[in-house]
């Protein structure tokens, strides 16, 4: 009893000789006579001038610390303000500096405003702060680290009411991200914390206005160099004036190696448009064979890619891209030395399913996909993709193409593969053949009839229809198509021009049996003729023109035909009789 009664008589004064201590550091010593030591310092250092409008203020519990006011600091040799905050407060833990340890109890920033700048000659008014144009260690053996070094540990970061901003000289584009509150835990190798986000990102090119709200936990590796993110919530919603885009959410984790960097993720996001989330230029330029006078196309630049390291998948609940709308998507992707390879790849579009794969070479521009489309209603998947509305029905697709160049036209003039189509219930749209045979019937050897465009109100309805493309320098030739209805039946062939968005293409109809259907009673003395009908110029507005004369020969030679086969079988009946 009586050495634990000293024991604690000895604690008892040294607690009380510590806080007599803080209190004559507190009475006596005032920071502020130290600024102008430390704006020269810093002037010194860096040329950058430094600027403490506020006063310089001590705190002893719950830790060691310095609050400041108002400060700024300029760029380099000149009076332009590079960063300046409201108010700052940073506080170290005691007791870990008894071990050598840098416990920073919580580091508070308020009103806090950065401005980077990347001048036309391509240096920054930052680059002198992260070292660059400094000297470089000479080349030596890794030394490990000694033993009792001090570490650092941050319990927590606030930020609050703060602004960065970057400028492009070169370009003029800007962005900036208003960060209303910033919220941290602990930071320390190995320890898990929690961390907040509240922002708005604002751009130029392409013009952005976004609020951001973000949560999750993180964990840090400093000797791995790796941060890793789980439970991630992030909510992305449109702030531009008159905005109707739905928010977007995203779940996951994610995992960031900076040694080689490297990144692993693994996310679902409930609603995506690519088509609102990129560049308006891009999708106008897909339009078009070629760029309007005196506007070039836009290069397409994959350079981004090229230093990608990364591999994880993606699931998405709805997503638009070039106009198209699917369901259910599921990526695969993997990106590596300048390669992205997305497989496996599937999605739910249009009352059917797709699933493929797909790359992206950045280092040659080139595209490739292989992919398979099951019971897709192909009349709304055309009128969204290609805004064409030349066929309907529904079945099975099947794609093999490769394409490259540096812009949207080059790619649709280089596209290469195979394509394969097989629909049921279809229809191809704008003309009618049976009014088109009917014609035929009355023909009279007069002039050829006038080429007629399509039209909204014509079409010619199919029980079947299948054909197959080989594409090469954009030019999809098609050999073998044949569809099938009561009445008709359908060969073809000919081109597809899609570098050009043109067609060259010959229907050939033929009347098979009489029909109620599209005036199939009238057609009965053509059983058998077969009409060609010519179909050409541009995909979205196709022109047609019946061939009736070759249809008026094969009437003649249909009929001429039928009366030598009623000759041979009457004489045939004579010999019998005899």
């Amino acid at each position: 009893m009586k050495v634990q009664k000293t024991l604690l008589l000895a604690a008892g004064g040294i607690v009380a000789l510590i806080v007599v201590v803080i209190a004559i550091v507190a009475a006596t010593f005032d920071p502020n006579k130290y600024k102008p030591e430390i704006v020269a310092a810093v002037k010194d250092r860096t040329g950058r001038t430094l600027a403490i409008g506020g006063n310089l203020g001590l705190t002893f519990f719950p830790g060691i610390g310095i609050a400041v006011g108002k400060a700024s600091l300029s760029e380099p040799g000149s009076s332009r303000i590079f960063a300046q905050v409201e108010q700052a407060k940073i506080s170290l833990a005691l007791w870990p500096l008894l071990s050598k340890r840098v416990v920073v109890d919580r580091v508070t920033l308020s009103g806090l405003t950065l401005e980077l700048v990347q001048h036309k000659g391509g240096k920054t008014n930052f680059g002198d702060l992260s070292g660059a144009g400094g000297s470089t260690p000479p080349a030596g053996p890794k030394q490990a680290p000694q033993r009792g070094a001090m570490r650092l540990d941050i319990a927590g970061i606030e930020l609050r009411s703060s602004a960065i901003s970057w400028h492009d000289e070169a370009s003029g584009n800007r962005f900036k991200a208003s960060v209303a509150e910033f919220k941290t835990g602990r930071i320390a190798s190995g320890v898990p914390g929690k961390l907040s986000l509240s922002a708005r990102l604002e751009a130029t090119q392409p013009k952005a206005d976004i609020q951001i709200k973000l949560s999750g936990d993180y964990r840090l590796d400093l000797e791995k160099q790796s941060f890793a993110l789980s439970e991630l919530e992030l909510k992305i919603s449109d702030s531009a004036p008159g905005s109707k885009a739905p928010p977007i959410s995203l779940q996951g984790n994610a995992e960031l190696d900076s040694s080689p960097q490297a990144i692993r993720f693994n996310l679902s996001v409930d609603q995506l448009d690519l088509d609102r989330t990129l560049p308006p230029s891009g999708k106008a330029a897909t339009t078009s064979a070629a760029p309007s006078a005196g506007r070039p196309e836009e290069p397409i630049d994959l350079s981004a890619l090229k230093g990608l390291n990364l591999k994880g998948g993606l699931k998405i609940d709805r997503l638009v891209a070039s106009n198209v709308k699917m369901e259910k998507v599921n990526l695969g992707v993997q990106a590596a030395g300048g390669r992205v390879e997305l497989e496996p790849l599937s999605a739910s579009l249009y009352q059917g399913n797709l699933t493929g794969s797909a790359s992206v070479n950045a280092n040659t521009n080139r595209f490739s996909m292989t992919a398979k489309l099951g019971g897709v209603a192909i009349g709304p998947l055309l009128r969204d993709a290609l805004n064409n509305n030349l066929l309907e029905g529904r079945g099975d697709v099947a794609l093999d193409v490769q394409t490259g160049g540096a812009s949207v036209s080059a790619m649709k003039k280089t596209l290469s593969g195979t394509a394969r189509l097989a629909l049921r219930d279809s229809g191809l749209k704008g003309v009618n053949l049976g009014e088109l045979l009917r014609k035929a019937k009355s023909l009279r050897g007069s002039n050829p009839p006038p080429e007629q465009g399509a039209s909204a109100a014509e079409r010619t309805d199919f029980t079947e229809l299948q054909a197959s493309f080989v594409i090469k320098n954009g030019v999809a030739h098609n050999e073998d198509l044949s569809a099938k209805s009561p009445l008709l039946r359908l060969a073809g062939s000919g081109d597809i021009d899609i570098g050009a968005d043109s067609i060259d293409y010959i229907v050939k109809a033929s009347v098979v049996a009489s029909s109620s259907g599209q005036g199939g009673k009238e057609l009965g003395e053509l059983r058998g003729v077969t009409l060609p009908v010519k179909i050409t110029g541009p995909l979205d507005a196709p022109r047609f023109r019946a061939d009736l004369g070759a249809a008026a020969g094969d009437a003649v030679k249909q009929r001429a035909e039928e009366k030598l086969k009623e000759r041979v079988q009457d004489r045939l009946k004579g010999l019998l009789r005899r």
